[in-house]
């Protein structure tokens, strides 16, 4: 089963806020077929690249959805997503910061 992180909601709350007015529909629709695209995950939980980094003892992966990671770990039967990042952001800090604020 896929589960979202807090982190990984506020992430996505964020992208739509900020939105401009008029573009607040189509980042809500844009949001809402990358949540959909992760359901790939449910079925093919491997199916993302390794991205050699852990968080509390799992090793991280990410699909990439149009200009954004989905990151997430495999933790028994449920994929963990932590995070959805812009494909421009230094994935390196963005995981320290991210892991700090989950640990």
């Amino acid at each position: 089963m896929v589960v979202w992180t807090d982190t990984a909601i506020s992430h996505i709350t964020e992208f739509i806020d900020e939105a401009r007015q008029d573009t607040e529909n189509t980042a809500k629709a844009y949001m809402q077929k990358l949540v959909d695209y992760a359901d790939i995950l449910n079925s093919m939980p491997k199916i993302g690249k390794n991205i050699k980094y852990i968080i509390s003892n799992y090793e991280l992966r990410q699909i990439i959805y149009k200009k954004h990671r989905i990151i997430y770990y495999i933790k028994e039967n449920d994929i963990v997503i932590i995070a959805i990042l812009h494909t421009r952001l230094d994935i390196n800090k963005a995981l320290k910061r991210i892991k700090r604020d989950i640990s």
